[in-house]
């Protein structure tokens, strides 16, 4: 029972954003660290594009009876969730030592990953002040 009601579609999106939030700031911390490094090239954390295509896919939608048009269809992936990828960014270097980190952009875009951290953590607490709720009729 405890199963189903943590393992909602809604924790598990939650807790693989938080996951990636996570990885993302690692990822964007070494970039921030290897700004000197010669030859260094800048890596992203892809996890949105991958997410939307998974959403998007028509193949591997499970067939289940619709009777109502509040029902979802459930994408079959494994884990149900798409996987996030790492990717080098081999664009162009506009430095002699051909590193692609940009401090200013690395900046930026840290400071939106805590953003969307805090957002979803956020999130997190309030799906979990709901199930409290639900469970002990007080908040």
């Amino acid at each position: 029972m405890l199963e189903r009601i943590f393992n909602s579609p809604t924790q598990l999106m939650l807790n693989k954003s938080m996951d990636v939030g996570a990885l993302r700031n690692e990822v964007i911390a070494d970039n921030i660290a290897n700004v000197d490094t010669p030859k260094f090239k800048r890596r992203e954390v892809i996890f949105e594009e991958n997410l939307k295509k998974m959403l998007q896919r028509d193949t591997g939608t499970a067939k289940l009876k619709i009777n109502d048009t509040r029902h979802f269809t459930l994408a079959k992936e494994p884990g149900g969730i798409a996987v996030p990828e790492i990717r080098v960014m081999e664009d162009l270097s506009y430095r002699n030592d051909e590193n692609n980190v940009d401090i200013d952009v690395e900046s930026a875009k840290l400071a939106k990953n805590k953003i969307m951290y805090d957002s979803v953590s956020q999130s997190m607490g309030e799906e979990l002040t709901l199930l409290r709720l639900a469970i002990t009729g007080r908040g």
